[in-house]
């Protein structure tokens, strides 16, 4: 299976982005949806990124914060939850099938769509690493697309179930993976 990244999704009658988000009043609309651990996190992701940038933005639950190793996600995995370009429930549907790659923020490290809205699997919700998406257009003013999941994504999950999306497997594929080859070659050396 080839390892490409869906392209964005062009609709015609998008919002049309006029300035930069505004940090408070997302985290304002964040915090009024019960979103609260990750509205007090939002300004961490915002200042990452280019400001007239497109973003949609997958926010964990709170619940997903309280049962987390990550009580305060280090920037790293907070960039694991952002696609650099819009991604809502309707380019989802006409445009990613089930094992698509997304590109995130983190590079080297994207999401895989494990289920379509709508679709059977999850019982109609879509899902991306087996985390289920809650709540589509929390907040989206063309520029910056914000939906609930269920908790934090695993970056784990896409190296281990669809390695060759990973950059470092498709590294070593390219540069020979001689060392590798190596390796497996004379594994049974060691028995």
């Amino acid at each position: 299976m080839q390892a490409e990244a869906v392209q964005p999704y062009e609709e015609t009658n998008q919002h049309e982005p006029s300035e930069p988000t505004n940090s408070g009043m997302v985290s304002a609309v964040l915090s009024d949806k019960g979103y609260h651990a990750m509205s007090l996190t939002l300004d961490r992701i915002l200042e990452a990124i280019n400001p007239n940038a497109t973003l949609t933005l997958f926010c964990p639950q709170d619940k997903a914060f309280f049962n987390s190793k990550y009580p305060q996600p280090p920037l790293t995995l907070l960039k694991y939850h952002a696609v650099p370009f819009k991604m809502d429930k309707d380019s989802m549907e006409a445009s990613f099938r089930h094992g698509s790659k997304v590109d995130t923020l983190l590079p080297g490290h994207p999401l895989v769509v494990t289920s379509l809205p709508g679709g059977a699997g999850a019982h109609g919700h879509a899902s991306l690493n087996l985390v289920k998406v809650t709540e589509w257009d929390l907040y989206n003013n063309g520029r910056l697309i914000v939906h609930g999941v269920e908790d934090f994504f695993d970056p784990a999950f896409q190296t281990l179930r669809y390695p060759q999306f990973d950059v470092v497997a498709k590294d070593v594929v390219s540069s020979g993976g001689s060392w590798l080859k190596k390796a497996t070659e004379n594994w049974f050396l060691l028995f």
